[in-house]
């Protein structure tokens, strides 16, 4: 939305990356998993702030998000990391029908091909694998019956 001037975000990489996109400058709020990591990249990288929801209160929260919100270096800095990324040679439909070609005059680009695509259907679904692991169990519950046999003979 145009209006938007702050997105508090828990620092998911896909919310960080809107707001780059977006130009919108973040609070963020971490949780746990890679959050952390994300807020304190974005943090490195000039976007917004970070706040601790542990020790979160009214006072500190207001005074953080005017900072962001009055502080036109973090807008400015979103800006600048989004036409980075958004500075393509070609957009995507150019460069979908650039590949679409591309396979036309290769005749199928056989080297562009996955190897996987080639594989017996047994090592696809890894039949050999578990056939080797079913191989060790058998022959690991033999020696146990040979031993057993030979403890019960003494």
């Amino acid at each position: 939305h145009p209006n938007l001037r702050l997105f508090i975000t828990q620092g998911g990489v896909q919310s960080i990356e809107e707001a780059i996109y977006d130009h919108i400058p973040m609070l963020g709020l971490p949780f746990f998993m890679d959050q952390p990591t994300n807020v304190k990249r974005m943090i490195a990288k000039g976007l917004g702030l970070s706040l601790d929801y542990k020790t979160l209160d009214k006072k500190t929260l207001k005074e953080t998000i005017l900072e962001i919100i009055n502080n036109p270096k973090y807008r400015n800095r979103a800006k600048e990391l989004a036409d980075l990324a958004n500075d393509q040679p070609m957009t995507g439909l150019e460069k979908a029908v650039w590949w679409t070609e591309y396979v036309i005059r290769h005749k199928g680009a056989k080297h562009l091909r996955s190897p996987i695509l080639d594989i017996p259907s047994y090592q696809y679904y890894l039949l050999d694998v578990i056939g080797f692991c079913l191989g060790v169990i058998i022959f690991l519950v033999y020696l146990l019956i040979l031993l057993f046999r030979l403890v019960s003979k003494l």
